[in-house]
């Protein structure tokens, strides 16, 4: 009784260090990307409403419309990542991490909702407004000309927003020591749920605008309005598609990924290779956030000593820092048991000491 309160005054001690700054270090993602997007959206949505006001081209209010709930997906991303950082309290033990991923969420509702289900509308609006008039159909060359030079400036800056989305990530993948890949593998297997949501908002805008440029442009061309409506319908069907996409995206993220088989191996072969550990019995992993991982770790020890698994569960948690480097470990919680462990449904001879260690890795 008195090992086990020994142990849980040095966890809380060494909780409350890491909680009041005893945390250097730790390489924080500013979000350089939402920032960057939203500053284009602001530009990009104003320029684009003012010509479809003037113009009246139905791909161009579409395109208005999926710029400003671009707007809105960025400041609750920003939101998000401001309330996951704030310090929890009792109803929430493991933090509010995952404010990101619900974030990110909301983010392919915006989409879905504000942006595709709007454009869609309007455009078949148009369409059947055509269909009953056909005099509709006579194209205003001038006004259209417009509308495609800022669907140009858009997309200038729409890509800038991407290029920035795909340097981050590259920084990323050099931060964490991960192989190179293509931005949409990257997109596939991060859990930045800020990089992910923002990498599919530019890729979704630059196609769109690529629709809504070759909509506007065949309707200049061949002096017909319905081409123009037939713009705006696929800027509205390319962002139901993405948002559901994304929403399955976050949806994996918020319900709880484990890591890579990459950063598994590195993790496994930490705990292996520590003095003290027999065997590796069971280990669960789960992301709180991009860089906040959940680590559940059953090992058998090779003495039958609380002082000594105490031990060995520290170099346990020294082992798998060094092996995670630019990583910082925040252990929630540490004990010796002789009965089975609770993290996980296997049961074990009774003889055997094992140590549960469950920590947050940054």
């Amino acid at each position: 009784m008195e090992g086990n309160e020994r142990i849980a005054r040095s966890r809380r001690r060494q909780y409350d260090h890491e909680q009041h700054g005893g945390r250097c270090g730790k390489p924080e993602h500013q979000g350089a990307a939402v920032k960057a997007a939203l500053g284009a959206n602001i530009g990009v949505a104003i320029a684009k409403l003012l010509a479809a006001f003037f113009t009246g081209s139905s791909a161009m209010l579409s395109e208005s419309v999926h710029s400003i709930a671009d707007c809105s997906n960025e400041i609750v991303l920003m939101v998000g990542g401001r309330f996951s950082k704030r310090k929890t309290d009792g109803d929430h033990p493991f933090g509010l991490y995952r404010a990101k991923y619900l974030a990110s969420f909301v983010v392919a509702t915006l989409l879905f909702f504000v942006g595709g289900f709007f454009s869609t509308s309007e455009a078949v609006k148009k369409l059947v407004a055509i269909s009953a008039d056909p005099a509709l159909r006579d194209v205003n060359r001038m006004e259209l000309l417009v509308a495609f030079i800022v669907v140009v400036i858009s997309a200038c800056l729409e890509g800038f927003g991407l290029h920035q989305s795909i340097k981050e990530a590259n920084e990323r993948m050099e931060r964490t020591n991960t192989p190179r890949m293509g931005v949409f593998r990257f997109w596939r297997h991060t859990k930045s749920a800020e990089l992910a949501s923002v990498i599919m908002e530019d890729t979704l805008a630059l196609i769109g605008l690529a629709f809504a440029g070759l909509g506007i442009g065949l309707a200049i061309l061949l002096d017909d309005e319905i081409f123009d409506a037939l713009g705006g319908l696929m800027v509205g069907l390319v962002l139901i598609v993405g948002s559901l996409f994304l929403a399955f995206k976050s949806g994996s993220l918020l319900i709880g990924e484990a890591v890579d088989s990459d950063t598994r191996g590195k993790i496994v072969e930490a705990v292996t290779t520590t003095p003290g550990v027999e065997r590796l019995l069971n280990m669960q992993t789960v992301h709180m956030s991009e860089d906040d991982i959940l680590l559940c770790v059953k090992v058998q020890t090779s003495k039958l000593d609380r002082d000594y698994d105490v031990e060995t569960v520290d170099k346990i948690e020294k082992a798998v820092r060094t092996a995670l480097p630019g990583t910082i470990s925040r252990s929630t919680s540490s004990r010796t048991s002789t009965a089975p462990n609770t993290c996980t449904r296997n049961r074990f001879p009774r003889n055997r000491n094992r140590s549960i260690w469950e920590s947050r890795t940054i």
